[in-house]
């Protein structure tokens, strides 16, 4: 592990409201976040598991077929987020199936972009529906467990949980 990374479960660790989340037997949280460059075509997600004292980050690198600014970029990290998810669960890879699941996002327009009926380009329809896809199937495979989608908010700048997803989707697109 390296030294930022060290350096972020401590502080993780230190803060109540975070260290809660690391803690609890019956929640996971799952803090993703997009990094990209257009001008450059680099694209990364990264997604930062917590369950029952346990930490993951994983991270790729994306080729969007769009460039669709950052919201949509975040929108593919939660794609990303609910693969690790349906993966975990489906494996077996938890002690104990827990009752929530919290994605968080620092899309800010998070609830708008899943209840909007219209979209002026056809690919954020498409992430938007493969997002609520992804959450119904879970709903349907594991009806023990609610999951949602939250925005992180005025959480975000000091919740190094979401820091370690920043920075592994930042090395993921080589930045």
């Amino acid at each position: 592990m390296d030294s930022t990374m060290e350096t972020l479960m401590k502080q993780a660790y230190a803060a109540p409201p975070i260290r809660a989340n690391i803690l609890n037997k019956g929640m996971i949280s799952l803090y993703c976040d997009y990094s990209g460059y257009a001008e450059q075509n680099a694209h990364g997600v990264a997604c930062c598991f917590v369950y029952n004292r346990t930490i993951s980050v994983t991270s790729k690198k994306l080729n969007p077929k769009y460039d669709g600014g950052s919201d949509y970029g975040e929108l593919l990290a939660i794609v990303f987020s609910l693969e690790l998810l349906t993966k975990a669960l489906m494996e077996h890879q938890l002690n104990s199936i827990p009752k929530f699941a919290t994605i968080f996002t620092d899309c800010h327009c998070i609830a708008k972009i899943l209840s909007k009926e219209y979209f002026d380009k056809q690919f954020y329809e498409d992430v938007r529906n493969e997002i609520l896809a992804s959450l119904d199937d879970l709903q349907n495979m594991f009806p023990e467990i609610q999951v949602k989608v939250k925005y992180i908010s005025k959480h975000k700048k000091n919740n190094a949980l979401h820091r370690m997803a920043h920075n592994a989707a930042r090395k993921a697109i080589g930045k």
